[in-house]
């Protein structure tokens, strides 16, 4: 793979904050938190790279127990089709 650029990394880094983001609130109403924190942390290399997304919802209401998960993971395959499209068109 060739190294992700500056730009990339920051659309990535949008792409699942963004895809989060979006996928909690559908299943939540925002009046019910008090705080959303999506940390995402991207280290790349010279043929790869690692992101860990971590999300921490704090809410008086009860949650479904796998939201962030569902999150987390709806971001990741987003980010797999990036990559996708990405090296497609760099052939």
């Amino acid at each position: 793979m060739i190294p992700l650029t500056d730009k990339e990394v920051e659309d990535i880094i949008e792409l699942a904050y963004s895809t989060s983001e979006k996928y909690i609130l559908k299943h939540v109403n925002k009046k019910d938190f008090e705080d959303i924190n999506i940390t995402i942390n991207l280290e790349r290399g010279e043929d790869n790279f690692d992101i860990d997304i971590n999300i921490d919802l704090d809410s008086d209401a009860e949650l479904p127990e796998d939201l962030a998960q569902n999150a987390i993971d709806l971001s990741l395959d987003a980010i797999d089709e990036y990559i996708n499209k990405r090296n497609k068109n760099l052939d």
